[in-house]
């Protein structure tokens, strides 16, 4: 079962209203909600004087307090036992299922430097999926001993060579780089370079950066979504504590960035552009 926490903090409407909300109980009230095989409980919290006591909902929320599913506006203090439910896991899959259909579209994808950022090592098979269509990737991480496995399995099969290197500057000449981790190193793309990661950079990348994508809920959990949780986050709990597993195979339909949006289609564009733009230098 998942379970959401939801909190209300009602303003006091004059004087009088702040005197009688100081004699009323605050107010929690459970709903359980099913849509194609997930269970969710949601919880609703209204605190009328202003602050949260999480004693009165600890009999309620029972064991699920360490992973509970709520908006990022809301904090927990420290040590207390609760803590928000968040996970990348989900967010992986749409960046490199975005990637994976642009690069499956374009057309000019053995043309292109792939650039893979996974400093984890979580996400060898995106490269070898990426090797069908690229022919030069060069891979950032810290776990070369995954990729190298993958790298061989790739080289025997396809006869698809790649670079593993332990130097995030290795990246600098891509065209297109797949962040699968938050970047913390500075990259230095050129300005034309696209970037799909998992969030907002923490360095200086350069290059188009896109790290919000918007697709639709699928039909049934959209009618159990909280109207205060994004797609992205309560999809990532569905994947990762209900265990729909199915909604790894979305393909976002938009992807966002600093300034602007962008689906496969004009991703497929920018890419092509760079292409055209490398061969009238050479």
């Amino acid at each position: 079962m998942i379970t959401v926490l939801s909190v209300r903090l009602p303003e006091a409407k004059g004087r009088l209203d702040k005197l009688t909300r100081r004699l009323r109980r605050d107010r929690l009230d459970v709903s359980i909600k099913e849509a194609r095989g997930v269970c969710l409980k949601h919880i609703t919290y209204t605190g009328y004087n202003g602050k949260i006591c999480l004693e009165r909902a600890d009999k309620i929320i029972g064991a699920q307090r360490a992973q509970l599913v709520c908006s990022d506006k809301l904090v927990f203090p420290e040590n207390c036992g609760y803590k928000r439910f968040y996970s990348r896991e989900f967010s992986v899959r749409l960046c490199t299922n975005l990637a994976l259909s642009v690069l499956s579209a374009c057309g000019c994808a053995s043309d292109l430097k792939l650039g893979i950022y996974d400093i984890k090592g979580d996400s060898c098979d995106f490269l070898y999926h990426a090797l069908e269509y690229c022919s030069d990737v060069t891979i950032f991480t810290k776990n070369t001993e995954s990729y190298r496995c993958v790298c061989d399995r790739a080289l025997n099969e396809m006869g698809a060579a790649s670079f593993i290197t332990f130097n995030p500057g290795e990246l600098s000449g891509c065209d297109f780089v797949i962040a699968v981790q938050p970047i913390e190193h500075e990259l230095g793309l050129r300005a034309e370079a696209v970037v799909l990661t998992v969030s907002e950079p923490r360095a200086r990348v350069g290059g188009r950066v896109y790290y919000r994508y918007h697709f639709r809920t699928p039909n049934g959990f959209d009618a159990i979504k909280p109207s205060e949780l994004d797609e992205e986050y309560f999809c990532s709990a569905l994947y990762t504590l209900g265990g729909q597993y199915q909604l790894g195979s979305i393909v976002p339909l938009v992807c966002r960035g600093f300034q602007s949006s962008q689906t496969v289609k004009s991703l497929c564009e920018l890419l092509k552009n760079q292409c055209r733009n490398t061969s009238k230098t050479l």
